[in-house]
Parts: C-alpha cells; sequence; structure tokens
C-alpha cells in the first residue's frame, strides 16, 4: 500500500506541476475526493492478492454504449460460464459524472450498484494513472457469447412508471395497447452542438457525416406504417430538422414538446419494433428485446450489429468512377465493409448512396410483416439469406477466425432481391 502511495503521489506531481493547473483541470470538490479515494485503490490492490478484482468502466456518457454495453458487461458478471473460478469483486464505475439519460442510470442503479459521480471517476482517474490494467475491464458492445438471447431482461418499470408511459399515450389519444413504432434517424446535428461528455469540446465530427440521412426521405415511409395502423414516434434529442406530415399518427417526438428521458426509454422499451439508421438511442429498445430494423446502415458490417438479430438494409456503395452498384466481394476488396471514416471511402474511390423513398417503403413493411409473423421468404431469398451468412461467418476480412464473430443479423430480403448481383 506504501508503493502504492508514493507512486501514486510521484505521478500526480508530474502531471499537474502547479496547483493552478490541478484546480483547473480538476476542481475543488474532486480534488477532496482523491485522498479517500486513493486508500480504497489501496485496499483493493490488497484483496487482489487473494480475489479477481474488476472495474468495469461504464461509458455513461453516450446512451448507446450505456445501455448496450452496460447490459452486456452486467450479463457478463451473472454468466458463470465466463468466470473464473477464483473468486471475483465486480465493481461497475460511471466514466463521467454526468449520464447521457438520468432515467437510464436511475434504472441501472435500481438493478446494479454502481459508483457514480465525482467518486466514480477519481476512482478510475486513481487507477488509470497506477496504471492498473490488469483491474480495468473495459465494457464493449459486441455479443460474441450470445448473452442477449440466453439471458432476461434486467431492467424494467415498476407500476408507478408504467402508469405515467400508458398515461401519455392516451392523452395524445393512442390506446396504450395499440403497438406503435420507433422512428430514429441520424443526422450531424446532435454531435455538433451537443458536446457529448468525456469528448473533447469543438471536436470536428465530419469524419461521421457520410451516416447522416434527411428526415424526410423518411416520411413516406412513416405514413405507410400509420396507414397499417402502427402510430409512428420519430426519435431524438436534438435533430436538424422536423419529420414534415399531415398524417394524425405520426408524432415528431423530437421536435412538437413531447421529448423527456423517461419517455425516451419508455417509448424504446415498448414499440413493437423499431426503425433506426444505426445510432445510439437505438441500443435502448435491443435492451428491451425489441425487434429493430436498420436503415441506410454505414458502415454496413460492424461486429457489434451483425451479431445481434436485426434485420440491416444498408446505403448502397458504388465505384464512384463507374457509379455501378459494388458487389459484396467488391466492397470487402476496397475495404469499405467496416470503414469508419469518410475518407476511407473517398480514398477507396467508393461513393454512397441513401435508400430511397420507395426503398425505404418497402424495408419497413418487410419489417411489419416479419414481427407480424406473416413475411413469407422465397425460395429464393432463403439461398441468399444462406449464402451471404457463410460468406459473413468466414470471410478473412472479417473473421480473425471462422465464426469468431457469431452472425445473427439478417440483410432485408427485399435488399437482397432488389440488388440481386450483391452476392455475386
Amino acid at each position: 500500500m506504501r508503493y502504492a502511495l508514493c507512486l501514486f503521489t510521484i505521478k500526480v506531481h508530474t502531471y499537474f506541476k502547479d496547483k493552478t493547473a490541478i484546480f483547473k483541470e480538476l476542481g475543488v470538490k474532486k480534488l477532496l475526493l482523491y485522498p479517500p479515494a486513493l486508500i480504497f485503490v489501496s485496499i483493493l490492490l490488497f484483496v487482489a492478492k487473494f480475489w479477481k478484482v474488476n472495474l468495469h468502466t461504464i461509458v455513461n456518457s453516450r446512451i448507446g454504449h450505456f445501455a448496450a454495453n452496460t447490459e452486456l458487461s452486467v450479463l457478463a458478471t451473472y454468466d458463470l460460464k465466463n468466470r473464473s473460478q477464483k473468486r471475483e469483486i465486480n465493481i461497475f464505475c460511471f466514466q463521467t459524472p454526468k449520464s447521457a439519460n438520468t432515467y437510464l442510470e436511475k434504472m441501472w442503479l435500481r438493478r446494479q450498484k454502481m459508483f457514480t459521480g465525482d467518486w466514480s471517476w477519481v476512482v478510475l482517474d486513481i487507477a488509470k494513472r497506477l496504471a492498473l490494467s490488469h483491474m480495468l475491464i473495459p465494457t464493449t458492445n459486441t455479443d460474441r457469447h450470445g448473452l442477449l438471447l440466453s439471458k432476461s431482461l434486467i431492467l424494467s418499470f415498476d407500476r408507478n412508471e408504467i402508469d405515467v408511459g400508458r398515461n401519455f399515450l392516451e392523452a395524445i389519444r393512442i390506446d396504450a395497447d395499440q403497438p406503435f413504432v420507433c422512428l430514429n434517424v441520424r443526422d450531424a446535428r446532435f454531435l455538433k452542438e451537443s458536446e457529448p461528455l468525456g469528448w473533447s469540446k469543438n471536436r470536428d465530427w465530419s469524419y461521421h457525416d457520410y451516416r447522416d440521412t434527411d428526415i424526410q426521405d423518411y416520411v413516406a415511409a412513416a405514413e405507410a406504417l400509420a396507414n397499417m395502423g402502427y402510430p409512428v414516434f420519430r426519435m431524438g434529442a436534438m435533430v436538424a430538422n422536423p419529420l414534415i406530415t399531415g398524417h394524425p399518427l405520426v408524432f415528431d417526438y423530437a421536435t412538437n414538446g413531447m421529448r423527456n428521458e423517461f419517455l425516451d426509454i419508455y417509448l424504446a422499451a415498448h414499440c413493437k419494433f423499431c426503425v433506426s439508421t444505426g445510432t445510439g438511442w437505438d441500443s435502448v429498445p435491443q435492451l428491451f428485446r425489441r425487434p429493430t430494423m436498420y436503415v441506410n446502415m454505414t458502415p454496413m458490417l460492424i461486429e457489434a450489429c451483425i451479431g445481434r438479430e436485426l434485420t440491416i438494409y444498408p446505403k448502397i456503395l458504388l465505384d464512384s468512377t463507374t457509379g455501378k452498384e459494388l458487389t459484396l466481394n467488391q466492397i470487402f476488396s476496397k475495404d469499405s465493409h467496416n470503414a469508419p471514416f469518410a475518407d476511407n471511402y473517398a480514398k477507396a474511390e467508393v461513393a454512397i448512396r441513401d435508400m430511397n423513398s420507395d426503398e425505404l417503403v418497402e424495408a419497413v413493411t418487410e419489417m411489419a410483416a416479419r414481427v407480424e409473423g406473416t413475411f413469407v421468404e422465397s425460395p429464393a431469398q432463403k439461398q441468399m439469406q444462406a449464402k451471404l451468412k457463410h460468406i459473413l461467418s468466414t470471410h478473412p476480412k472479417l473473421q480473425p477466425t471462422p465464426g469468431y464473430y457469431p452472425i445473427r443479423a439478417e440483410f432485408a430480403s427485399c435488399f437482397l432481391s432488389r440488388y440481386s448481383n450483391f452476392l455475386d
């Protein structure tokens, strides 16, 4: 313990050379927490000689990671098959003092003891400065072991919360038991203006702009669902443009004054299914096992997505020189299957085209039929799905070893039929 105290003192002195820097970087409250937190971490170091101590870093600053990563981290500690025979102490620490959604935070704390606020931040900071990599356990949103399939839901609403949610629906003249759909469309505004906690301020997020789409492209799809009897809620905490429609069952929840942090979670948990472009919030309906379709999904083969039971309709990738649609093999050859930055596509001479309105209508119609149990794949579509799954399960550009990342997602059958050369 004496060694840990000395080492920490040296590192802090080196990192913060004067009192002004310390106060500017941390603030008085955090500084006052350092002595007791240092004692706490030193005790953990001593305990670690006898038991395995895990400090799980909870990424609470982004709602997607706060939902998906946290659930997988908690489930993993409950999964005896993935635990060592040695006794373990699992401590969950929020990465930042403020969470992306305070109601989701409340639900997690109701289910699992976790360190929060400045105390949590200081404990993690000390562990990082002492290079306690054997204790720090990063979380992941990739479900390699199928925990989301084998484990029951771990979050739930109490009776009062359910009543509040049902009363909201009835207040806008929707039967509380009527199935509804959540629509989540990514644009650039949130990252440009929100300065997400845990990220540097004024960061240039334009390298992600290729993932954005225009909400007006989704009007026909939303109205098609509404005409089937599904009220549609356009989700979002901060969006660039309103969804303009005159349909009485299409609600621009993101801009019409309805939105609050409780309903962000309640609607996600109770929707019949979710249609999303692959953003953070859509991890919340998945947290409650709501069927989800990703449309305009790019990158199209992120391991965390294809490892879940999703239905995917990606953006269309083209050869920027010829304008021709790329096959999956060509996409792999250009390393564009999970390229994260806009420059990656430009350098590979790959152009990106959004789904058009007709494709979006076709996609959500298929998803509704899938959820209702009325969708029937043709023999040709079944054959294409099987071929695609085999490729994704074995391709060396995607799999370190065959089947390393289990493929649980399917591509929309209407996509495979419309772009029949995709698997050539």
